[in-house]
């Protein structure tokens, strides 16, 4: 077995260990998926003849046949064991390896606690029923808790002994499930009876034995009850069906019954096309649908197509989809035909879609609801059903596109309802539908809409939590103040998380302002300096009482404790399981920047302090939403150290500040343009004025060195951040 496991590994670590061969092997997969779940829908074997229907023509037998009735024999089967009953034994196996073991785990725990005493003389009987008060959650009086702290060990390996004969006195008589309580309520009769038992004692036993988990000893004997039923099926004499040659199987014009099919069945009389053929047509069907979902990922949805977790997420989110099909369209909801076949309306299409949107991007939730409506009208082989499950999902891909909150998703499926019940009205009446069908239509397609929205809802977290995919409705969750590290945040740094607070406003409007992830960014602007609850009163914005440190720091220190709050926020982050995206904004919100203010400050006393040494360690920013967060940060902490600015000096403030970061690097690894560089600083112009806040001056001597850098590029505008 070790070297099958090792082989197993030497494999997948010899052709999967590059991402292009996973992707191809997981391709594969989905592919053979699809196959096997179309190929059992449409690779059945159909005989000519149906049952319920007008034969038209005489059928002879063309062979002597017999052969078994498996629906006779089984019922004849049925038959005979109407009156069995199962057989039951008494086994106290797991009784005692369960019940007796619980009883036993409480008295060991009494015998510690009352053998400390014996053992420490600093443990007092206070001591003893605190420690029994925290192991045992029933209720005793105070004296009788003291009772119990000292009793000796011969007292408890009596008492134990007596609880354990009363209750395998009880229980070795064979007690069903059904009787367990009447069990329990036996033994605590027995031990109530037993006139040496009183008191704390008395108590303490009634309550470990209403607490302990009774197993039943009469069980059933599943291997008797096998053996026995096997017997009587073996008495059983099996149904067979004799046909002679030239006989009369089905006559012109009669209608054909189930035992008449099943001989015809018998005969070969079948017609079907070549399941080698069919096969064949659906992996050219399948492998086409998966080209075109290829080249469309590969254009307009690039992260998500090098992305192997959110790939192979689209891929069994399809498959589940399809999987559905048949479940749905199996289900019988009426006795009349006509009513029942509109159950295809039924099949929920739109979780499909709702869930590769929400996760992923609505532009593949679109082009799979396609695909998805294609395989619902050769399912069917009804166009009605396609039409409805094509634009139900589109209904429900676009409703939640901008997913705000998962009420959010209840109004979805109110869309796709509404939707629905229109569609399949229309349809209907093309159809020429009666009244009562299109009324089950309806129903139906209603019906579709709220199981769409109910699946969605119940899965969402947990492909979430598996794929670790970030939603918005989990950024809206963790947006919520009651949220532990904001709470924290705003009890124990009040200054820091008004300034995150404030740095979301700017962040999330100059977000909106560009196209970019708005929420995301308001989201990483609220968590973002959570590592200065480790130090708090080491920055600006929470040095209420005016005594301000790093007055008696150097440089270098202040320099480090500043720079720390990056990395002591990534592992509370982690501790606290905040999603990736804002573990790494967290990261990347100040880059690899200058604290300028503690450079400057060491400059004026060593003339050759590097530059290297007071920066931030850490990635700059690699998407948009972090490279807004780190401008939002920066505008926001250094506007508010001009005093008695206009608006014209703060825009000019704002846009040399962006400049800065601009020319030192830190915008290099993320996509910004030059144009959101426009559209960001007018955002920012616009929300600061009614966000303007005193922050502290910049000494003369850092002034005249930002003047400096913003020509260089290397500013950092809030020296405590």
């Amino acid at each position: 077995m070790g070297k099958l496991n090792q082989m197993y590994k030497n494999i997948i670590d010899k052709y999967f260990q590059s991402q292009r061969r996973r992707m191809i092997a997981w391709t594969a997969l989905f592919f053979a998926a699809l196959l096997l779940i179309l190929s059992s829908h449409f690779v059945p074997v159909r005989t000519s003849w149906e049952v319920g229907r007008v034969s038209t023509q005489d059928v002879q037998a063309d062979r002597y046949l017999t052969f078994v009735d498996e629906e006779g024999t089984l019922d004849r089967q049925q038959e005979a064991l109407k009156s069995f009953q199962d057989i039951y034994k008494i086994d106290l196996e797991k009784f005692n390896s369960i019940t007796i073991t619980d009883i036993s785990d409480s008295f060991a725990t009494l015998e510690e606690i009352a053998e400390l005493s014996r053992s420490q003389e600093e443990v007092t009987t206070v001591d003893k029923i605190a420690l029994l008060h925290d192991a045992f959650a029933f209720t005793l009086e105070a004296d009788e808790w003291a009772s119990l702290a000292n009793l000796s060990e011969a007292d408890i390996q009596w008492l134990y002994e007596r609880g354990i004969d009363y209750t395998i006195d009880v229980m070795s008589k064979g007690v069903a499930l059904a009787d367990l309580e009447s069990a329990r309520e036996k033994i605590a009769k027995s031990i109530s009876n037993d006139k040496y038992i009183t008191g704390a004692e008395e108590k303490f036993l009634q309550a470990v034995i209403e607490d302990v988990n009774l197993y039943p000893t009469y069980v059933l004997d599943a291997e008797a009850t096998a053996e026995k039923k096997s017997e009587i099926l073996a008495t059983v004499e099996p149904e067979k069906i004799t046909v002679q040659k030239g006989e009369l199987v089905v006559r012109k014009g009669e209608i054909l019954t189930e035992r008449q099919a099943t001989i015809l069945q018998q005969l070969g009389y079948s017609q079907s096309a070549s399941p080698v053929i069919v096969v064949f047509g659906l992996a050219i069907l399948i492998a086409i649908m998966i080209l075109v979902v290829r080249a469309f990922m590969m254009h307009f949805t690039p992260k998500i197509y090098r992305d192997e977790k959110q790939l192979v997420l689209m891929m069994l989110l399809t498959t589940a989809t399809i999987f559905l099909y048949d479940m749905f369209l199996s289900l019988t909801l009426s006795s009349i035909a006509e009513r029942a076949a509109q159950v295809g309306y039924l099949i929920p299409v739109a979780m499909g879609t709702m869930l590769i949107t929400i996760l992923l991007d609505v532009r593949l939730g679109l082009v799979i609801d396609i695909i998805l409506a294609i395989f619902v009208g050769m399912y069917t082989e009804n166009s009605a059903f396609a039409v409805v499950a094509l634009i139900g999902g589109l209904t429900g891909s676009l409703g939640v596109a901008t997913l705000g909150q998962r009420s959010d998703i209840s109004r979805t499926a109110l869309s796709i309802s509404a939707v629905n019940a229109c569609l399949i009205i229309g349809l209907g009446m093309i159809q020429s539908q009666t009244p009562d069908v299109i009324l089950f239509g309806v129903v139906f397609g209603v019906s579709n809409g709220l199981i769409s929205s109910i699946f969605t809802m119940g899965v969402l977290p947990y492909l979430e939590n598996i794929f670790g995919i970030t939603t918005s409705i989990k950024l809206l969750e963790l947006a919520n103040p009651s949220q532990p590290l904001l709470k924290k945040l705003m009890t124990e740094a009040p200054g820091t998380y008004h300034h995150c607070i404030m740095v979301g406003n700017l962040g999330e409007a100059a977000a909106e302002a560009i196209g970019a992830n708005g929420l995301e960014v308001r989201l990483g602007a609220y968590y973002h300096d959570i590592g200065k609850l480790k130090r708090p009163y080491f920055f600006a914005e929470n040095q209420f009482s005016g005594n301000n440190p790093h007055n008696n720091m150097t440089p270098q220190l202040s320099t480090l404790i500043i720079t720390s709050h990056v990395k002591d926020g990534i592992e509370m982050a982690k501790e606290a399981k905040l999603p990736p995206i804002i573990i790494q904004m967290i990261a990347q919100h100040h880059g690899d920047s200058l604290v300028s203010f503690f450079y400057s400050k060491a400059k004026e006393t060593d003339p050759q302090a590097k530059e290297r040494d007071y920066r931030y360690e850490q990635p700059k920013p690699q998407t948009k939403e972090a490279a807004i967060l780190m401008m939002a940060d920066t505008v926001e902490a250094a506007v508010r150290s001009k005093k008695n600015a206009t608006p014209g000096q703060i825009e000019g403030f704002i846009r040399t500040l962006i400049k800065g970061k601009l020319n030192d690097g830190q915008f290099d690894e993320c996509e910004l343009t030059f144009r959101d560089l426009e559209l960001i600083a007018e955002a920012f112009t616009r929300v600061i004025n009614g966000i303007y806040h005193k922050r502290i001056e910049y000494p003369p001597q850092a002034n005249e060195l930002l003047k400096l850098q913003e020509g260089q590029g290397n500013h950092d505008s809030h020296h405590n951040e």
